[in-house]
């Protein structure tokens, strides 16, 4: 029967072939499976053969290739089916080793309650705002003590030495001056003071004693300085009594007008910074924003810079960017700035600045100094326009709306030539005086002089400000800290109010610029690197594949934002309570020396009102957070702090650091809208109308309220999100500070235990926590050390469960600290517990303890297809309990549950909350991870960020969760048994075969229901420390997920990442170095001296060479370093043969800027439920899919031969720079974005859509012009009157008395003698 069938198929195929060609088959013969041609076609001639006989043309049977039939599409039936037995073996592993209804029922007699946010959030203000008096008070005592001090007046004996910070742990040299001109540092303390590490101040400290940081810009054995240093000395008593009081009190210290900072206690310099970087210090107590905020701000200040062709050419350039960059820094957020540009035309630095103020924030000044090295000098100017025009803004920004009234408004103009007296001008201008004037006059030492020092003179005089000289960058520092003395006159002059400054957010003693030095080291360390390996393998290094791979490394950072967030260092954030000094003195007499033939002396006689200093405590962000209750708001919930402006102080998805160890440079600016985003799906920036009015009644409206909303709880880095509705409750902490509680809608009810922490509930929790292992929430406070004793929580958590079952009489708080010569003992130690907290973890550890301690290992063979796995118990106390179970095969070996010791923190505690009744399974999510150097590693992401987590709540939301359980398993199990099911052994070339995941035509993934893939990525292999450790269903299979978005079974929302950083490639032609030549008369002056210095070289040379006799003698260390000599230039020569400009490193800086995260959400809607019963139909819809029951996964099984040609689908992975120039457009708004360099964009951006914020709390003391009448000694100084010339004045002055006087005595004794 088959051979019939093949020769049918063969005719019909030969029949076919011929009637093609136009001939005519002769008669079939079939002998031995040939087939012989009789016939010939008509009309053809038959080729001539010498044989007589015609042989039979023999043709080969053609070889039938089996045509395979096209695929078929998997049946959805089977997929629905390989669902069940995923779930199946989930729910049976549970079962196993969960045991949540054993469980569930030692929780039977448990106490629900309902949430009450308002109660949280007013208890979390009425502790912090206790703190916070309590500090202010301590802050109040340093204050009065130095104002006594100082009154005092004590002289210095002439021996006296003062513990300078720096290398204050080692016995110092006395250092010998350079030369005759320069003064030795004799008052520094030579000796060695003993400091022990402390964990509490985060630095090596000495408590018996207080030491001295000099600022950098300053002199500190100048005699004058040297008294105050002294006096200082007496702090150190209220510093100790303030300490002893409450020993969680954390640095305190007084910052001199003088320049130096005096803090307790003494700690070594170094130990403070966290970076360890071998450059200058920058850091000067008086710039700190808690300083100057002391003194009297918000201030709206404009700064006029001269940008006219008189300035070019010559170092003013570079003075006028050094005095804007001190000034900047000095200003606080609360203040307004802007600096115009003048010569014919007067505009902004920032065009999209022009006619306004923007808030001194680091984004805003940033932008500006950036623009100080692209603006052209040109033309000449009209000082009447600029004056006219700078005094204009200013009286309108009084009456811009949504802004902060400001104490006090400035102008400084920074420029090289005053060429008139404008005084009748400003005065006409101004003629309530509220506006400031200061001139700094940028002049070159060698140049022309004009009548600058006059004119300044008077105009600022006569406008309450002040005229300065600057010919070089020393004395920056200095010229901005005469400003900032003039702007505390107000305040000072009153005498009485003293001002309670609360911070804003920042690190410690770090600084920005030092960020930014670290970074220029880290690429000097990148091209070393590229140097070395230059000259290991030339030819790797500059080979295609290799110059492409590390070309994406660097571009990846900017373009996808790959970049590492992790925090390798703590950089200490914190907030500081800051009061003003006063300094005693009220009048003063200035003498100066006149510039005259006689050099004449003339005395003047001020007014003084200002401030001796600045008194303040610091408050560790990470100090406050084990006061808030964290434990009360539940799965879901959060707690955070903002200040007056909206921007956030404290919350758990702040992320300062980019590249482990740099800090962001806006972190201190970030609004709370940044990070609390709105549900619904907006443009970056472009806020939903129902969430501009929920932030301004947070912000400025209302002290306190209650507001349920929809929004996204952003976690696990800012790489999930939930979109839910929340309740936010908020309460106004010292009209400064908000605290805010936020808790998801759905867990509205919380379980909780009765009882307090009683001596026998010590006692039963101290014997169940010591058999079975546990662990607790690290960051929350339950019992603490304030200096931590112990190396791990845990056994410091059990040790005050020990002493509580042990003294009927504990006390839950000792911080009165007790200072000896003796060091205390462990039971003397400083201490506090939450009492609420301990009772909690403890009643929840007696429920758990028959749980952790009698479970077994369920059967080898029952557990070996998810392998070994850890089962935990995790409660909103923060305890957790875990058994682990060992398989017989395993991928590895069972962690401990410590791993996941957050509890409610964790990502799978607040996903099972958020869906309870299903097992939720969590697949760990991880970004990329790359740093700026090549050759760098990131740590490694441990156990939590691979092994999955299935976890289930125990209780309910309408009943109240008492907490989650599940098990952890490794991945690669959960890869083997979908392999198993999905791609099942089968002959293809049976009829009855099914259609199967064989990963070539078939693909078959578990997503979750943010479209993360869980399982089936099996073309994927983490190569590195710095890859992802899974990826996204948008990513792997993008027509799948098309299809998805198209049927509306994911909807495409955005993470908005405004925390984000840029960076941008360094443009050696804006290099400011072309700007940094000197004058050219100096120029000129210089080029002769070096000629003359050479000609006479030569001369001596010549003189030498004909005048003496030739010896040649070279010496061992002659012939040592002609050898030196040649192996370098061997080596360098060596190096110019190998040298490539491809080597090179491209040059960035980094910037603020916002980014983009897509994220996907899988809709349980009628509608998407409808999709998802699709047959598949090969690339109209390439997927069959069905829910994973009693889970929340989703099982695809997806179709791979259909190419993906539609739109790119975002990958999650990929967090985006903003398009600035689409959602403009979104905005109706009209920006110019290409004419603008990157930093100024950034700060246009996020100026469109302002955030405004309340005025501080503090008082204003405006400027009074009236009141200050006693500066305006205005004109030239007149010289003092000599002696002789004064009692010559006075006798003239009496002789109009002495005369007639003299001639009754003379008549008298006329008479007598008559």
């Amino acid at each position: 029967m088959n051979l019939q069938l093949l020769i049918i198929v063969i005719l019909i195929s030969c029949n076919n072939c011929l009637k093609q060609k136009n001939i005519t088959a002769n008669k079939l013969e079939t002998n031995n499976k040939s087939l012989s041609v009789n016939k010939t076609i008509k009309g053809d001639v038959p080729k001539k053969e010498n044989a007589t006989e015609k042989k039979p043309e023999k043709i080969k049977i053609p070889v039938i290739k089996k045509i395979k039939p096209p695929p078929k599409m998997i049946s959805l039936d089977l997929v629905r089916e390989w669902a069940e037995k995923i779930s199946e073996k989930l729910l049976e592993q549970e079962e196993r080793v969960v045991h949540r209804k054993a469980l569930l029922q030692k929780f039977s007699d448990i106490n629900i309650k309902v949430r009450n946010g308002t109660a949280i959030v007013q208890k979390m203000a009425k502790d912090l705002e206790e703190l916070l008096l309590r500090r202010t008070q301590a802050v109040e005592n340093i204050m009065r003590r130095a104002e006594e001090l100082a009154n005092f007046n004590a002289t210095p004996p002439e021996d006296y030495t003062f513990d300078y910070s720096v290398d204050l742990n080692v016995l110092k040299k006395m250092e010998v001056p350079e030369s005759d001109l320069e003064k030795p540092y004799d008052c520094r303390s030579l000796n060695k003071v003993n400091l022990a590490r402390s964990m509490h101040f985060d630095a090596d400290v000495s408590m018996a004693t207080s030491s001295v940081y000099v600022s950098p810009e300053v002199f500190d054995c100048n005699p004058d300085i040297v008294k105050h240093l002294y006096w200082s000395e007496g702090l150190l008593s209220v510093f100790k009594e303030n300490y002893a009081q409450d020993s969680t009190m954390d640095f305190q210290y007084f910052c001199s007008a003088k320049g130096f900072l005096r803090h307790y206690p003494a700690a070594l310099w170094e130990s403070m910074y966290k970076l360890k970087l071998d450059a200058d210090s920058v850091y000067d107590c008086r710039l700190r924003p808690w300083y100057v905020s002391a003194g009297g701000a918000p201030r709206d200040v404009l700064v006029l810079l001269d940008a006219t062709g008189s300035m070019s050419n010559s170092t003013n350039q570079v003075i006028a960017k050094n005095f804007l960059l001190a000034l900047l820094n000095a200003l606080t957020d609360d203040d307004h700035v802007n600096v115009l540009k003048f010569n014919t035309k007067v505009q902004s630095l920032i065009r999209c600045f022009n006619e306004k103020f923007v808030p001194a924030n680091h984004v805003n000044t940033a932008a500006i100094t950036s623009k100080m090295d692209h603006y052209a000098l040109t033309n000449k100017t009209d000082l009447k326009l600029v004056f006219r025009y700078a005094v204009q803004m200013l009286q309108k920004q009084r009456h811009t709306p949504d802004h902060p009234p400001s104490c006090q408004q400035i102008i400084i103009i920074v420029t090289d030539s005053v060429d008139r007296n404008y005084t009748e001008l400003l005065r006409d201008l101004d003629p309530t005086g509220q506006i400031r004037l200061f001139v700094i006059w940028l002049h070159d030492p060698y140049g022309l002089r004009d009548s600058t020092r006059e004119y300044g003179d008077i105009i600022t005089c006569d406008r309450d400000g002040h005229f300065a000289e600057l010919s070089t960058d020393a004395d920056v520092t200095e010229q901005v800290m005469r400003i900032l003395r003039i702007l505390e006159r107000p305040l000072v002059a009153q005498r009485e109010q003293r001002l309670r400054v609360f911070s804003d957010v920042y690190a410690h003693v770090e600084d920005p610029r030092r960020a930014e030095y670290y970074w220029s080291q880290k690429e000097n360390a990148e091209q070393a690197y590229r140097y070395r390996e230059l000259r290991r393998d030339k030819k790797n290094l500059l080979s295609d594949q290799r110059l492409y791979k590390d070309y994406m490394h660097q571009e990846s950072l900017e373009k996808y934002g790959y970049y590492y967030e992790g925090e390798d260092i703590n950089y200490r954030l914190q907030i500081s309570i800051s009061v003003p000094v006063f300094d005693h003195i009220t009048v003063e007499n200035i003498t100066k020396t006149l510039d005259e033939e006689w050099q004449r002396n003339s005395t003047r006689t001020y007014p003084v009102n200002r401030l001796l200093g600045v008194a303040g405590v610091d408050i560790p962000v990470d100090h406050l957070k084990m006061l808030l209750p964290y434990h009360q708001v539940g799965a879901g919930g959060t707690l955070f702090l903002i200040d007056h402006r909206g921007n956030i102080v404290l919350h758990d998805n702040l992320k300062p650091t980019f590249d482990g160890d740099i800090l962001k440079p806006g972190y201190r600016t970030i609004d709370f809208s940044d990070i609390e985003q709105a549900g619904i799906s907006h443009p970056p920036r472009y806020y939903p109308q129902e969430w501009k009015e929920f932030r301004k009644a947070l912000v400025i409206d209302q002290a306190q309220g209650t507001r349920t909303i929809l929004s996204k709880n952003i976690f696990e880095g800012g790489m999930r999100a939930i979109v839910e509705e929340r309740e936010y409750h908020w309460s106004r902490i010292l009209d400064h500070y908000t605290a805010v509680v936020v808790i998801p809608k759905y867990n509205r009810r919380r379980a909780v235990p009765s009882g307090n922490f009683t001596q026998e509930l010590a006692k039963e929790c101290l014997k169940t926590l010591s058999r079975s292992d546990f662990s607790i929430h690290p960051d929350w406070l339950y019992c603490r050390h304030v200096e931590p004793y112990f190396d791990s929580r845990n056994a410091e958590v059990l040790h005050f469960i020990r002493r509580r079952s042990d003294e009927p009489n504990f006390v839950m708080k000792k911080l009165k600290h007790l200072f000896s010569p003796i060091p205390p003992s462990l039971l003397e130690k400083t201490y506090q517990c939450d009492e609420e907290l301990m009772a909690h973890m403890c009643k929840e550890a007696i429920a758990t303890s028959q749980w952790a301690e009698d479970q077994k290992d369920p059967d080898e063979d029952a557990s070996v297809q998810l392998g070994s796995v850890t089962a935990f118990f995790a409660s909103e106390s923060g305890l957790s309990r875990w058994q682990q179970y060992h398989a017989a095969s395993r991928h590895a070996d069972p962690p401990s549950g410590a791993e996941w010791a957050r509890g409610p923190d964790e990502p799978w505690y607040a996903r099972a909350a958020a869906a309870p009744g299903a097992l939720l399974l969590h697949a760990p999510v991880t970004p990329h991870r790359r740093l700026r150097s090549s050759d760098a590693t990131v740590a490694p992401v441990g156990t939590r960020a691979e092994w999955l987590t299935a976890a289930r709540t125990i209780g309910h939301s309408e009943k109240g969760i008492i907490g989650v359980a599940g098990f952890h398993f490794y991945p690669q199990h959960l890869e083997d048994f979908l392999e198993l099911i999905t791609n099942f052994p089968c002959n293809e070339e049976e009829d009855d075969c099914e259609t199967k995941c064989d990963g070539t035509i078939w693909s078959c993934v578990l997503v979750d229901e943010g479209g993360w893939i869980v399982a089936g990525d099996t073309s994927y292999t983490r190569t590195s420390n710095e890859d992802p450790v899974r990826r996204h269903l948008a990513a792997v299979h993008p027509a799948a997920m098309a299809a998805l978005l198209d049927a509306k079974v994911f909807r495409l929302n955005w993470i908005h990442d405004y925390q984000g950083v840029c960076f941008n490639y360094e443009d050696s032609k804006d290099s400011a170095t072309s700007i940094m030549v000197p004058s050219l008369l100096k120029s000129i002056w210089r080029s002769v001296t070096l000629l003359l210095t050479v000609s006479r070289e030569i001369a001596t040379i010549l003189t030498l060479l004909i005048n003496s006799n030739r010896a040649w003698a070279d010496t061992e260390a002659e012939k040592e370093k002609r050898r030196n000599r040649l192996k370098r230039d061997y080596e360098r020569e060596k190096f110019d043969r190998l040298f490539d400009e491809k080597v090179l490193v491209n040059r960035t800086t980094f910037a603020a800027c916002d980014r983009s995260r897509p994220m996907y959400e899988l809709q349980r809607t009628a509608q998407a439920m409808s999709a998802l019963k699709r047959t598949p139909a090969a690339c109209s819809w390439p997927l069959g899919a069905a829910i994973v029951p009693d889970t929340n996964l989703l099982l695809l099984a997806i179709y791979n031969v259909c190419p993906y040609t539609g739109k790119p689908v975002p990958d999650p992975l990929n967090n985006e720079p903003v398009d600035m120039v689409k959602v403009t457009k979104l905005m109706k708004k009209e920006v110019d974005w290409n004419m603008l360099d990157p930093a100024s964009r950034l700060a246009c951006w996020r100026n469109i859509e302002p955030l405004p914020g309340r005025p501080p709390h503090m008082q204003c003391y405006p400027h009074n012009y009236t009141q200050e009448e006693g500066y305006r000694q205005c004109g030239p100084w007149l010289p003092d009157p000599d002696p002789e010339t004064a009692s010559h004045s006075e006798l003239t002055k009496l002789m109009p008395h002495v005369v007639p006087v003299l001639l009754l005595i003379y008549i008298n004794n006329l008479y007598v003698q008559l």
